[in-house]
């Protein structure tokens, strides 16, 4: 374990000349004969961390050195965890603004309304971009709708099964859209328009019993009818074209850096989770759409307790097929145990903040490269905005630093409580 400012140096029984660079650890255990002493962080930045451009700082060593990390070894899977009031959330916000200040396009699923209050950036209105970075928020259900079509066949079908939508009703509503989205599609190729249909012209039809036909008709509409009626009332499908926000817009003011909040803490929880798949399809065809263009623009994207709205099977794919369609996750949680096991196993990057419960520490050691007893050993008693990293930025060593403070940025969330100070009832 090196603690930055406390690691360990060993000298053979002579004191021969030390060496500035570490061996890979084999195994072998040293004897008694040895001198343990403290390491210079510059020994430690020169051995367990790099710097080829893009260096991410994430506070101090505690000897009050800068403690930097590589960027580029940030990339693709991470996970930032620790009891509530460690810090965890904290830290994912100094990670974000260096990510912006960087220059990278980020996206954060906020359900606590945690990101909210980051420097706004301000936008050039000549240009459509950012002549300041920072965040841009967007509410879901309120200034952030999508359009039935733009929210996507397959998490527009989960959602509905998710209403209880029953099988054969659906299976006649997906063939009708699939046809209709087709129509749509090769009336926009001729003319460059197609008409808008949004959640009430596909009410309307189901009323007019367009969707199956037989003896069946009336009830198979009848069911689809209700659970677009129920669909209408989570708020987050736009009413008219013009209400309907294009993430690809909007994705276009944050490319040379900045931040998409996606505020989704007014949603239900099932809205809430067919939002946010559908945002990820929404994502994929951005990525593919910087690979075709070799742009190379990919996300960032910070999902805050994912366990809440995010599926087993969106998990899955975010941790293994989106890394090659360049997207970095950050699986923000004080639910450690929330944590899916194909996350911990995927990550490239764990940041550990206070643990103090032996279960929750088993659970995390799981997606470290080092033992339960040294990891028990230092994150049951790290103290607050304290964090263990290990990974890719560290070569894999266990380094203890200390979180930059960002002072005069507000990082603080919304908090709500119902005693106040200097109010009387």
């Amino acid at each position: 374990m090196v603690e930055l400012n406390r690691g360990f140096n060993q000298r053979g029984p002579a004191g021969a000349q030390e060496l500035n660079r570490w061996e890979e650890w084999d195994g072998w255990i040293p004897t008694r004969d040895v001198i343990v002493e403290r390491t210079p962080d510059e020994e430690v930045f020169a051995n367990a961390t790099r710097d080829v451009g893009h260096r991410i700082r994430l506070g101090y060593t505690l000897a009050g050195r800068a403690f930097h990390v590589e960027g580029q070894d940030l990339e693709k899977v991470n996970v930032v965890t620790g009891v509530k009031g460690s810090g965890k959330s904290h830290l994912s916000k100094v990670i974000l603004l260096q990510l912006i200040a960087q220059g990278a396009p980020c996206i954060v699923f906020d359900i606590n309304r945690e990101y909210i209050h980051l420097p706004k950036g301000k936008i050039d209105s000549s240009t459509g971009q950012f002549s300041e970075r920072g965040i841009v928020h967007l509410e879901a259900g309120g200034n952030f709708r999508l359009g039935v079509r733009q929210f996507g066949l397959a998490p527009l079908m989960t959602l509905l099964h998710r209403f209880g939508l029953p099988e054969v009703s659906a299976l006649h509503l997906e063939n009708r859209l699939t046809r209709l989205w087709a129509e749509a599609e090769s009336m926009e190729r001729k003319r460059g328009q197609a008409p808008y249909v949004g959640l009430e012209q596909l009410i309307q039809m189901a009323e007019e019993n367009e969707f199956g036909g037989g003896s069946s008709s009336l009830i198979i509409n009848q069911a689809i009818r209700s659970r677009l009626e129920a669909l209408k009332h989570t708020n987050i499908f736009a009413r008219t074209p013009q209400e309907a926000a294009s993430l690809g817009e909007v994705y276009n003011t944050i490319r040379s850096g900045g931040a998409l909040v996606i505020d989704i803490s007014a949603l239900s929880n099932l809205a809430r989770e067919g939002f946010v798949q559908a945002i990820i399809e929404l994502v994929k065809d951005l990525c593919l759409s910087e690979i075709e263009q070799d742009g190379h623009r990919f996300p960032f994207i910070f999902f805050e307790e994912a366990h809440l709205y995010v599926s087993r099977q969106s998990i899955d794919y975010i941790v293994t097929r989106a890394r090659h369609l360049g997207i970095t996750s950050f699986f923000v949680t004080n639910m450690i145990h929330g944590l899916d096991e194909t996350i911990l196993r995927q990550a490239d990057n764990i940041f550990l903040l206070r643990i103090p419960f032996e279960d929750d520490v088993r659970h995390v050691s799981r997606g470290v490269a080092t033992d339960y007893e040294t990891m028990a050993a230092f994150v049951r008693r790290l103290r607050q905005h304290h964090a263990l990293v290990i990974g890719n930025v560290t070569r894999q060593y266990p380094l203890i630093f200390r979180v930059d403070p960002l002072t005069g940025v507000n990082t603080a969330g919304e908090t709500r409580y119902f005693f106040r100070n200097g109010e009387d009832f």
